[in-house]
Parts: structure tokens; C-alpha cells; sequence
């Protein structure tokens, strides 16, 4: 090969590579200018905008989220698969006060029971999540308040449900736990055992308390 041909080769070779950086470059750089208008759009308000605003603007992608387990991680509204006909499938729910604190949050329906959005300095942050058969989602209105409730029904013999009240969504005040499994989890003809809060209780008494909280459980799937 003539050294005419190995420039040539060379230089088509050096083309190729830096298309690929630079796809690659643009690409981050997208990544980099979304976070960033989406941080200006709210830090650049001259008030604090309110929670319904907020919400909005996370619904039609203009700002992200925030994981409220781990704050500098982020999501947007472009992450979830949307609308579609899949298990998987997410989509735009309502608006409802699940944190006893006279603002809605917004329920984002889907697996497990989807997700559950709050709004507050001027930042949305992610309030509760499904996250498998051993963690569904929902919320019950239980002695004037609303809960989030967790429930774990998967394993034969076993259901156990957890909840949490809330006055502000980073303030939990209240928890409750009820479950019924079996007296000896090895042999399934032991019997049941129903418990409140770690206390055994008769089955009457368990299941007129059941019949209190899913008679208003909000299922979000």
C-alpha cells in the first residue's frame, strides 16, 4: 500500500473516531443542559412557586424529581414508560392530600402502585413508591386522616400490612402494622395468628379492623 492510500485510510479512520466523540459529547451535553434549565426554571422564579405548579411543571417534563432516598439522584417524567398497554405501563393520576397537609400530591399510577410526588421548596421530590409483590402501594383513610399503606400478600399462609401518617411529606408522626400468618410457618395446618402493632388479637377483632381500612384503601395501580 502506497503511502497516498495509508493517509487516506488514516484520515477516514481519524473521521469515524471523532464522530463518535462527538455524538457521545452531545449527548452529555443534552443530558447536562435538561438539568440545568430545569434547575434555572424554578431557582430563576422571583417567588416561591406553589405546589400545583410544581407538579405541573414535573407532568409535562419541564423539571425533574428528586429521590428522596438518596437527594442527588433525579428523574423525569421521560423515565417512566408512559401510557402504553404494558404491565409495566405508567400513567397520570390524581391529585389528593396524602400527606395531611392541605396540598395535593400527585399520584404517578403504576406497577405496585406507582408513585406518589410532593411539592415543596420549589423542588418535587419523590414520596412514596411501590416496589414489587412484597411492597404494593396504597393509600386509606383511616380516623379522619389519610395513610399510606404497604402491603406484603405473596406467600401462601402470610399478609402483612404496614402504614404511615404523615403531616408534611419529610414529617412521619405515625405508624401501624397488622399481618396474619400462621402459627408454625413450617406446617400449614397450624392455624392463624393475627397481630396489631406486634400484639396478638382474636380474628373478630383483626378482621373488623381490616374491614375499617380497605373499605377505604385507594388502590394506584
Amino acid at each position: 500500500m502506497n503511502k497516498k492510500k495509508i493517509t487516506i485510510l488514516m484520515s477516514a479512520l481519524f473521521m469515524v473516531f471523532s464522530f463518535i466523540a462527538c455524538g457521545q459529547v452531545k449527548e452529555d451535553e443534552i443530558a447536562t443542559t435538561r438539568q440545568e434549565s430545569s434547575t434555572q426554571m424554578v431557582e430563576n422564579t422571583d417567588s416561591e412557586m406553589t405546589s400545583e405548579e410544581l407538579l405541573d411543571l414535573f407532568i409535562n417534563g419541564s423539571i425533574d424529581a428528586v429521590d428522596s432516598k438518596d437527594l442527588t439522584s433525579t428523574f423525569n417524567i421521560t423515565d417512566f414508560n408512559m401510557g402504553s398497554e404494558e404491565w409495566d405501563s405508567y400513567s397520570i393520576g390524581e391529585r389528593v392530600d396524602l400527606d395531611n397537609d392541605g396540598e395535593n400530591e400527585q399520584i404517578i399510577r403504576g406497577p405496585y402502585g406507582g408513585i406518589y410526588l410532593d411539592a415543596r421548596n420549589n423542588k418535587v421530590y419523590e414520596f412514596a413508591m411501590g416496589d414489587g409483590n412484597a411492597i404494593k402501594l396504597s393509600y386509606t383513610y383511616y380516623n379522619g386522616e389519610m395513610w399510606i399503606m404497604y402491603s406484603n400478600g405473596m406467600n401462601a399462609g402470610y399478609e402483612c400490612y404496614h402504614m404511615e401518617k404523615y403531616e408534611g411529606a419529610d414529617n412521619l408522626v405515625a405508624e401501624m402494622s397488622f399481618s396474619a400468618e400462621l402459627v408454625d410457618a413450617t406446617n400449614p395446618d397450624s392455624g392463624m395468628k393475627y397481630l396489631l402493632n406486634g400484639e396478638e388479637i382474636s380474628y373478630d377483632e383483626y378482621t373488623a379492623f381490616c374491614s375499617k381500612i380497605f373499605a377505604a384503601e385507594e388502590s394506584t395501580n
